[in-house]
């Protein structure tokens, strides 16, 4: 055709001017030493409900900034985007190499319009791993599964309808996630009546590993990244043997706890007796003979579990401190404003603790000391909240969440003073905190999205986004608390997406997490906030309350991420000599003040950053370039034999 005559040797030359100085200088357009990419392919579902396979190209280039370039062709879902960040990301933890100090590319290309949702997440963790890892997947395998934050594979739709386009184009092995070997699909059932056609969608189950076995595709369940890439490389890249930091809570800090608990219920019970009105008085009663049934649970594990009694002994200080106010007010021994004035008290007291601890002289001090920074400043937000409310009953119940923030804040300042790990000295606490907002947001907003996107929503959800709304208002400028927001934001992101999506397998997912737990921490694991965690998750598994135990390890695995988040940039040093000691501020509650990207550089540098981005956009143009023309030129055809040059690996230094 015509058109054909004119288009495509622009596109040629627009193509050869704009790639021509990456092919001749190694990439210095864009500033990269070198870059690696392979292709792969993942099954998908079109709009009409049939299997398709998507080609995804995924490269990685160095040295970069942690960016994630993205591009889809004809379009994709958002949290398709969303899971390419959160593949490089856990990719680049499990390989053991700083995010930030590569780049990321992928470029999917589809016969579909839509390619639907996160469920290509997993194969682009393992084939960013692969690129960081300098291994080769086998060219037979391919896999379905949403990517997780802590590396777990989650569970995804369409899974006959993705294995038979695994079929159909020659693989041999489809990687399933674990738990959705029995799967339901709908099917449209015709009954014809003497006026016409009813048809109407009903579901049928199917046995993936059994229908896999009879159209020749050996179907398996992996839990994880770790079992996927076994699987694609014949490599088990699982460090079971590392050794795992195992912390004891000091039993006084137990004791004094339940010995607190104690007071202040059985002080509810005297002060709901004075209560007049019987149904109040009922009321209060029964919940308080709950908590104090709770207690005494908490007192007969103390000795067994005490990672577990501590962490729940603070849950039950809301409940507590709730129904106590609540007596006193049903009793007209406190109005709601002298309450008020009560919780303002205590506020100010536990900040002056801050600013009698002085100094930290290790890093494990200082992590228990962001835990709790960011604990009081949540603490605050809630008493605001308070402050605001109309209703005397809500208000009431800020005021107890508050006083128990307070009280979990001050727990974890005292469990910085006796941390068992000291043997290094902390000589800067310079971080930079837009890394530390760009991992939260990251998280956050591709679980928020997940979730809404069922319509879902949990607990664990508000929590997280209590203190990611804290992070982004910058409430606090120092570097500490905005570590300890950070921990929070993605530990209740990770527990809020497997509360929503994995509600009846959490056992599994507590199982899971623990053994990852052990891969992700390694090389951090010496530092007691991690194995405190760690040793809270496995004490809940033992008493089987599994959603608590994957809360703990969401929790701990969040501080590996961040841990190592701040080491392998060099925000944060650390050296055995010579010893130097680190000034700790006093909190200040005000609302507002701080910035939360404190970045630094010279006025210099912005033309360079131009520039930079220039040969980027240049770059993108030319892969839009080459694309069309060869959607042009490109004849129907069928796609070949998957064994045959199915991943492209162009030369690539070894990480």
């Amino acid at each position: 055709m015509p058109w054909r005559t004119v288009v495509i040797p622009v596109l040629v030359l627009v193509t050869l001017f704009l790639c021509t100085p990456m092919a001749v200088g190694e990439s210095r357009l864009l500033g990269y030493s070198y870059v690696k990419s392979i292709d792969v392919y993942a099954p998908a579902v079109s709009g009409s409900g049939q299997g398709v396979l998507s080609k995804t190209t995924l490269i990685v280039a160095y040295p970069g900034n942690g960016r994630v370039f993205f591009s889809a062709l004809p379009y994709t879902e958002l949290d398709t985007q969303g899971a390419a960040r959160i593949a490089a990301y856990v990719a680049s933890l499990i390989a053991g190499v700083p995010f930030d100090e590569f780049d990321y590319y992928v470029v999917t290309e589809s016969s579909t319009p839509i390619i639907g949702g996160p469920s290509s997440g997993g194969l682009m963790t393992i084939g960013f791993l692969s690129l960081l890892t300098n291994r080769s997947l086998q060219p037979w395998v391919t896999m379905t599964g949403m990517i997780n934050p802590d590396g777990t594979i989650g569970p995804v739709g369409g899974l006959k309808e993705k294995l038979d386009a695994a079929a159909s184009n020659g693989f041999k092995m489809f990687l399933i996630p674990f738990g959705q070997r029995q799967y339901q699909y709908p099917v449209i059932q015709e009954t014809r009546l003497p006026w016409g056609v009813v048809r109407r969608v009903v579901y049928k189950s199917i046995d993936l590993v059994e229908y896999g076995r009879s159209i020749n595709v050996s179907v398996i369940e992996v839990k994880s990244v770790f079992d996927a890439f076994t699987y694609f490389t014949g490599v088990n890249i699982s460090g079971s043997t590392y050794a795992q930091l195992q912390y004891n809570v000091p039993s006084g800090v137990v004791d004094s706890l339940l010995g607190e608990l104690t007071t202040l219920i059985s002080d509810a019970f005297s002060k709901a007796e004075d209560v007049r009105n019987p149904f109040y008085k009922g009321s209060l009663l029964t919940a308080l003979s709950s908590l104090n049934t709770t207690l005494s649970t908490l007192y007969s594990a103390k000795d067994t579990r005490p990672a577990y009694v501590f962490m729940k002994g603070l849950d039950l200080y809301s409940g507590a401190m709730y129904y106590g106010l609540l007596a006193d007010v049903l009793s007209n021994k406190l109005s709601v404003d002298m309450v008020v004035n009560t919780v303002n008290l205590t506020l100010l007291r536990v900040g002056e603790e801050f600013g009698k601890v002085g100094v930290f002289r290790g890093l494990d001090s200082v992590l228990w000391l962001s835990l709790a920074r960011a604990i009081y400043y949540r603490a605050g937000y809630y008493y605001a909240n308070a402050l605001s409310s109309s209703s005397d009953s809500e208000k009431l119940m800020y005021l107890a969440h508050t006083l128990s923030y307070a009280r979990q804040a001050e727990a974890f300042l005292n469990m910085s003073s006796i941390s068992v790990n000291e043997s290094a000295t902390l000589t800067r606490v310079s971080m930079n905190t837009r890394s530390l907002y760009a991992l939260s947001s990251t998280v956050y907003s591709y679980v928020s999205a997940l979730i809404n996107e069922v319509g879902g929503n949990t607990q664990a959800l508000n929590d997280a986004s209590d203190y990611y709304t804290l992070l982004n208002s910058q409430v606090a400028s120092d570097n500490l608390t905005m570590l300890g927001f950070t921990v929070y934001s993605i530990g209740e992101s990770l527990y809020a997406l497997h509360q929503a999506f994995e509600q009846n397998s959490l056992e599994s997912v507590a199982s899971v997490q623990s053994s990852i737990s052990v891969n992700l921490c390694h090389g951090v694991d010496r530092y007691s906030t991690i194995g405190f965690f760690r040793e809270y998750g496995l004490e809940a598994m033992g008493i089987g309350d599994y959603s608590s135990a994957v809360e703990a390890f969401s929790m701990g695995i969040s501080m590996c991420m961040v841990v190592r988040l701040a080491l392998s940039a060099g925000n944060i040093s650390v050296l055995t000599t010579p010893p130097q000691e680190v000034s700790v501020s006093t909190p200040s509650m005000e609302w507002g003040g701080g910035s939360t990207n404190n970045t630094s550089g010279s006025s210099g540098s912005a033309n360079t950053m131009l520039v930079k981005y220039l040969a980027i956009v240049g770059a993108m143009l030319a892969i839009v370039s080459i694309v069309l023309a060869l959607r042009i030129l490109r004849t129907p055809g069928p796609r070949g034999d998957a064994a045959g040059g199915l991943f492209l690996d162009k030369g690539f230094k070894p990480v």
